[in-house]
């Protein structure tokens, strides 16, 4: 006796389901689209924020680094530049709506005038808050402590301060010290961005900036 084993028709063998077999999979395509985009986290908002005010000579060196970012460099939809001036406790919206922050500021590190540090974290937040920048842009160490009092902080903060020469002349430009570091300045700032994988792309066309 000869045994003969037959095929389990597939779907696409049904000839009633041939002709909807493409819709079938293009419907599918959609659920698993929709599935995917469902589960995917949503991108991290990023603020970079530029203190000081430039009326005030060196003190305006984070808005005028600000600036240049701006000019040179085409940032991704969820990176945010900021020029926050002199706004202070205004900024608790701004600081309590982001996840990483980078801040750009004259501040006294107790170091020669011009010299560039980068702190982060926790020694960060404790140089804004005990080394606060020069006047105009003081306000903003108590929006971070609200912001952290209420725990909506932001989950990294950087710090990239340029140490200044002089800052309480109104009416001042930034000193050849301080200008020489803009330039560093932004490359810091863009480092920490390319880091989080938020990378800015230089632009074809360059406005002239300030400074």
């Amino acid at each position: 006796m000869i045994l003969r084993l037959h095929r389990t028709p597939e779907i696409g063998d049904l000839p009633h389901a041939t002709r909807d077999d493409g819709a079938v999979r293009a419907f599918a395509r959609r659920a698993l689209a929709g599935l995917a985009n469902r589960h995917a986290p949503a991108p991290q908002r990023v603020v970079v924020l530029g203190l000081g005010n430039v009326q005030w000579g060196d003190a305006g060196v984070g808005v005028l680094a600000l600036e240049q970012l701006k000019a040179k460099w085409q940032c991704p939809a969820q990176v945010e530049l900021v020029e926050a001036g002199s706004r202070g406790r205004a900024l608790l919206p701004v600081v309590e709506s982001t996840q990483r922050l980078i801040v750009l500021t004259a501040i006294d590190f107790g170091l020669e005038p011009g010299a560039l540090r980068v702190r982060t974290g926790d020694a960060a937040a404790e140089h804004l808050y005990t080394r606060r920048p020069s006047r105009p842009g003081m306000g903003f160490a108590d929006a971070l402590a609200c912001a952290q009092l209420s725990g909506r902080s932001p989950r990294e903060i950087v710090l990239i301060g340029v140490q200044p020469q002089g800052s309480d002349c109104y009416g001042a430009c930034l000193s050849s010290t301080v200008r020489a570091q803009l330039d560093a300045t932004v490359e810091a700032a863009r480092l920490w961005l390319r880091r989080w994988r938020v990378t800015p792309l230089p632009r074809l066309e360059q406005p002239e900036t300030r400074g």
